[in-house]
This record gives structure tokens, sequence and C-alpha cells, in this order.
């Protein structure tokens, strides 16, 4: 079990487990989902003496197995499990009351606390304060609030893909506009709207930071070109040592106003940068259509 790669995920009812759960198994894991905390001891028992050749394991647990018992437990495997192997991942998900309230609204499925609290607020409540010590021992937190299935895929992929011992750490820049709300995920905010802005140039506004016209008006005033060899050299500085510190998965996130010409043009060169360092990146445009 020592070299092996475990994933656990849990959270609140409603959030998405079901989905992610799916999504980890195309990824070649080998997924158990609601099992029984005591039976999942004895498979951790037999893991190592039998001959399973399991080295991707994917456990789904929840308040399905038991509300009260499930909470004394759950801390206690988790720990149990990264003593036994190097890599074990804990991804938490959940999502707002309100949200989690109209999804069992719409699905008419009985929420899993249902039995002692027959209020389905009262039930999301409960469970939310049963999990919350689950919620401080997770590697990842995602909030599922708004996202859609594809992007919860994704996200999960991405977490596996960085987790990946044989690969580098993965690194996401994303363009976004202030007006909006910052990115939920983001390690790094960098609020460029200090530079001069297309938006109120003849010519620009329709465009985004994409396009060359808007990339040579930027460059034409000497704060944005210093500000950038500032900002890259920061970036070039800080990456090897979240790499040292053992991060593997890092969100830089690049506001302005409406994130559609400076975010954009800026967090463009930066994935350059990133790029030319030789790290895996993903560049997204938040509030581009």
């Amino acid at each position: 079990m020592k070299s092996s790669f475990i994933i656990i995920i849990t959270g609140l009812s409603g959030s998405g487990k079901s989905t992610a759960l799916k999504a980890i198994e195309d990824e070649g894991f080998f997924c158990m989902d609601n099992m029984p905390i005591d039976l999942l001891v004895k498979f951790i028992e037999l893991y190592d003496s039998a001959a399973f050749n399991i080295y991707k394991l994917c456990i789904c647990m929840d308040v399905r197995a038991g509300a009260p018992s499930f909470a004394e437990q759950a801390p206690l495997l988790i720990s149990l499990l990264r003593g036994l192997a190097e890599n074990v991942r804990l991804i938490f998900l959940e999502s707002n009351r309100e949200n989690l309230l109209n999804r069992f609204k719409e699905t008419r499925r009985r929420h899993p606390m249902s039995d002692s609290h027959p209020n389905l607020l009262d039930a999301i409540d409960a469970e939310i304060e049963l999990m919350s010590p689950l919620r401080t021992m997770a590697d990842f937190i995602i909030d599922t609030a708004q996202l859609n299935v594809h992007e919860l895929v994704t996200k999960i992929k991405e977490i596996i893909s960085s987790e990946d011992r044989s690969r580098d750490m993965y690194i996401e820049v994303s363009s976004f506009g202030f007006k909006k709300g910052l990115p939920m995920d983001s390690d790094i905010v960098m609020d460029v709207r200090f530079l001069p802005n297309p938006y109120f140039v003849e010519g620009l506004k329709e465009k985004s930071g994409s396009d060359y016209e808007v990339k040579e008006y930027l460059n034409s005033f000497e704060s944005y070109s210093q500000f950038m060899n500032r900002f890259k050299d920061l970036i070039t500085f800080i990456l090897p040592l979240c790499k040292r510190e053992g991060r593997s998965y890092l969100n830089i996130a690049i506001g302005c106003t409406g994130g559609r010409h400076r975010s954009v043009a800026v967090a463009e060169e930066i994935k350059q940068v990133i790029e030319n360092s030789g790290y895996p990146i993903r560049l997204k445009h938040r509030d581009i259509s």
C-alpha cells in the first residue's frame, strides 16, 4: 500500500460526489462507494496481503454510512490511510445551502439525514456541521455551486493529473473581471485595474486582450512594460519555491474591471513565461464568452 495512490471523496450530499466518482473511475481508479467504515477497515487490513494488484484506489464515504458513527470513525480512518500510503488525497465537495436545497427539490431524493431531521433545510445544516471536521482535513475543497457537470469533471481530472508523482506542478492562469467576483479557487490574485483601459479607446471596446490591437495599445505605455517585467520576474521567482514546498497545484488569477482587456493580455503573457519555464499550464479566460 505504501506506493499506492489513494483518493478519498467525501462532502455534502447533493454536492456532486457521484459525478466526481465516475470521473475518477474513468482515470483508471478502482472505486468503492458507500462502503461501511468497518468493512473499509477490513479491506485495508487485507490490501497488502491479498493479490489485488490495485495501485490506484478511490473511496467515496459520506453520511450514508450512518451519521453518528461516520463522524466519529471517518477522521480516524483517513489518518490511518495517510500513515499507510505516501500519496493519499482527500477531496471534499460542497455547495451553498440554497443550491443544495434546490438540488434535492429538483431530484426529489431523500436526504441521508432526513430520518433524524425531517425538515430538508435542517438536514442540510446538520450535515454541514457534522462534516466540518473532515472539511478541515481535506487537501482539496471544491465548491460546486457555480460548476456544471463538465466543469466538475474537468476539475477532478486536473487534480488527479496534478497529484501524479511523475508529473510536475500544475498551474492554471485565469483572467477575470472584478465586477463578477473573485475566482473562488485562486491562490494568487493580481489586480491590474491600475493599467490603461482599452475599453475607453475607440475601436478597442469590442475587442479583447487576445487581439493584437489591444496588446499594441497596452505596450505603448511605459507603465505596462515596467509592470510586466516586474510581474514576470515575480512569477519566475516564486514557481520553484512553490514546487520546493511540495505544491502540486497553483492557480494564478489576474483581474481587471470587466475581465476582457487588461487581465486577458497580462494572463496570456504570463502563460508564455510559465510555459517557457517548463511547467504544465492551462489558460482560462473566465469572463469572455
